[in-house]
C-alpha cells in the first residue's frame, strides 16, 4: 500500500539521483523546470521508492528533453544512483561505527532512522551544491554522443551492468551496514569503473 511515508521516501530518494545524473554532466536545468517537476511527480508517485524505475524515468527524460541517445542517456541516469548509494553507505557506515548499537538495532529505532536519513539527504543536497557552485562535472556527453559496443568503451557496458545488476540484488545483505544501497562487492566495482570512466573519457586517454 502507498502511504504518504513511502511518498515522502519516493521524494528524499528521488530527487537526489534526478539532479546528480544532471548535475554531474554539467546540463542545463533552468529551460526545463516544467519537465523535471513532472519528472519529479511521475518519480515519486509512479515507482514506489523503486530506484530501477527512478533511473528508466530519469532515463526516459533525457532521451526526450535533452535528446540524448539510449546508452549514454543509461549511463548518466545509472552514475546517479551510483553517487546516492555510495553517499548514503559512506554517511551510514560512519554513523554507525559511532554507535554501540549493532545495525539492525540502529535501523529499528525510528529516531535514529529518521535522523540518520535526514542526515544523508544534507549531505546529498550539499554536493549538489558543491557541484552547482563550483561548475564540477563531467563534458564528454553530449546529445549527439554514440557510445558503441567497442573495445575502448568496455568500461561503460561493464559499469552498466554492474549498476543494474546492484539494483537488481540490493536487498541480498539486509543485515550488513556495508550493503544498505547496493552490495558492496557491485557498489566498490560500479565506484572504480565510473571513476577509471568517466576520468578516461574526460581525460581523453579513452577514445
Amino acid at each position: 500500500m502507498f502511504t504518504g511515508e513511502k511518498l515522502i521516501l519516493s521524494v528524499l530518494h528521488f530527487i537526489p539521483m534526478l539532479f546528480f545524473s544532471l548535475m554531474l554532466f554539467r546540463l542545463r536545468l533552468k529551460p526545463y523546470w516544467k519537465q523535471l517537476s513532472l519528472a519529479i511527480v511521475a518519480g515519486s508517485v509512479l515507482t514506489a521508492n523503486n530506484p530501477l524505475l527512478f533511473a528508466v524515468i530519469i532515463c526516459i527524460l533525457l532521451i526526450v528533453v535533452w535528446k540524448y541517445r539510449f546508452v549514454p542517456a543509461l549511463l548518466m541516469a545509472l552514475s546517479g544512483y551510483v553517487m546516492c548509494a555510495f553517499i548514503s553507505t559512506t554517511v551510514i557506515v560512519s554513523l554507525n561505527s559511532t554507535q554501540s548499537a549493532e545495525f539492525l538495532e540502529m535501523r529499528n529505532n525510528p529516531v535514529i532512522v529518521n535522523a540518520t536519513r535526514a542526515i544523508v539527504v544534507v549531505v546529498k543536497f550539499g554536493i549538489l551544491f558543491g557541484l552547482y557552485k563550483f561548475r564540477l562535472g563531467f563534458t564528454f556527453l553530449s546529445n549527439y554522443t554514440k557510445i558503441p559496443l567497442v573495445r575502448e568503451n568496455i568500461g561503460v557496458y561493464l559499469f552498466i551492468i554492474v549498476v543494474l545488476l546492484g539494483l537488481i540484488y540490493r536487498h541480498s545483505y539486509p543485515a550488513s551496514v556495508y550493503s544498505v544501497a547496493m552490495p558492496i562487492q557491485m557498489l566498490s566495482m560500479a565506484v572504480i569503473l565510473f571513476l577509471y570512466t568517466m576520468l578516461g573519457k574526460e581525460l581523453s586517454f579513452q577514445r
